[in-house]
């Protein structure tokens, strides 16, 4: 105190910082309250640690859908060609392998006696007729009666119709091709004696050709009569033609129904029996081409992709597969614009807000 009475200057000194001090406490006060206030207005900080994944943005394409059979070719009609009469083999004509015309000569059988035959019914073919006439010209004048008169009638008719057999067994000697076609067997050879059904040819008309092949109960009511299809042979070729046949009847066996596709064939170039490709179009619908590394398993087990919505959360699709080829899979029940994640899908599942990166612009398959 005596400090203070000998240097009065040193309180006022304290009083004034003193007071000064109080002045400033209660300014800093004021104005951290409108502070704390626009903090309270501005945006929450993002959470921390969001997961970072890439992002495909991918785009759907239009995708026909089509049932995919192996099949086979086929010839459109084959016939065997066989012996109507008892005779040896007197001549062949067409090789076997070669194209022959309608009417060609295969082979001929020996005539025998046969000439002789027709010329023996159509003498007495005559000679029936001219007594017939002359029972008429009696009957008109009262000498014949009824009875007789129908009894050379029977007699003539039985001469007709051995004229007629004595014609088509010399008819039947010579063995022709019924339609423009291929010969591919021919199972005699001049000397051999052939009897009533014995096999001589076999001929295939070549064009049109038939593709054939079998569908499953699901896949038959996608298909009608007149549909296009292209069948892919084992030798690259590719041939299209329209769906001629449904079987009405699935096989006991396979429980499958048979198809069959007629194709051109103006050059003959096709065989029968070659393995083939057949691809039918169904529908037209909208698809995504992705690479199969792109798939990955929800919790469930089930496959499928993982992609961002607009909200930067996860969604996973169920893959439902159109078509798998080298270039990748086909993926259907898709929207037609999407965020695909392909790096990181393994660390998210769906519903996790995470934070994409855009990989490239829009692409497409």
């Amino acid at each position: 105190m005596s400090l203070f009475l000998k240097k009065p200057y040193i309180l006022a000194l304290l009083i004034t910082i003193a007071f000064s001090a109080w002045l400033l406490s209660g300014q800093t006060t004021e104005n951290a309250k409108p502070q704390s206030a626009s903090t309270a207005d501005a945006p929450p900080p993002p959470p921390p640690n969001l997961i970072k994944v890439r992002v495909r943005e991918h785009k759907a394409h239009p995708f026909t859908r089509e049932i995919i059979l192996t099949g086979r070719t086929a010839p459109f009609r084959t016939v065997l060609l066989k012996a109507e009469i008892n005779a040896r083999v007197e001549k062949v004509g067409a090789q076997r392998g070669a194209r022959v015309k309608k009417g060609e000569l295969i082979a001929r059988l020996a005539i025998d006696d046969r000439t002789l035959r027709l010329k023996e019914a159509q003498a007495l073919l005559k000679q029936r007729e001219f007594e017939y006439k002359a029972q008429k010209r009696l009957s008109k004048k009262g000498y014949q009666s009824q009875v007789q008169i129908a009894s050379t009638l029977t007699l003539l008719e039985s001469a007709r119709t051995l004229v007629k057999q004595a014609q088509i067994a010399l008819h039947n000697t010579s063995i022709v091709a019924p339609y423009d076609g291929v010969l591919v067997t021919r199972p005699i050879e001049q000397g051999d004696y052939v009897s009533v059904g014995d096999t001589m040819a076999e001929l295939i008309d070549d064009n049109p050709f038939l593709v054939v092949g079998e569908v499953t109960e699901l896949q038959r009511h996608l298909l009608k009569l007149g549909k296009s299809a292209t069948a892919r042979l084992v030798t690259g070729q590719r041939v299209t033609g329209k769906i001629t046949l449904i079987s009405a009847r699935a096989d006991k066996a396979t429980r499958t129904f048979d198809i069959e596709i007629q194709v051109p064939n103006p050059k003959g170039k096709l065989a029968a029996g070659m393995t083939c490709e057949i691809r039918i179009p169904t529908e037209t619908v909208y698809a995504h081409q992705i690479s199969a590394a792109l798939l990955s398993l929800n919790d469930e087990g089930v496959l499928g992709v993982k992609t961002v919505g607009n909200d930067n959360r996860v969604i996973f699709y169920t893959a439902q597969f159109a078509r798998a080829t080298f270039e990748g899979i086909w993926l259907t029940d898709l929207p037609k614009r999407l965020r695909l994640i392909s790096v990181g899908q393994g660390f998210v599942r769906a519903g996790d807000l995470v934070q994409p990166v855009l990989e490239s612009s829009l692409t497409s398959p």
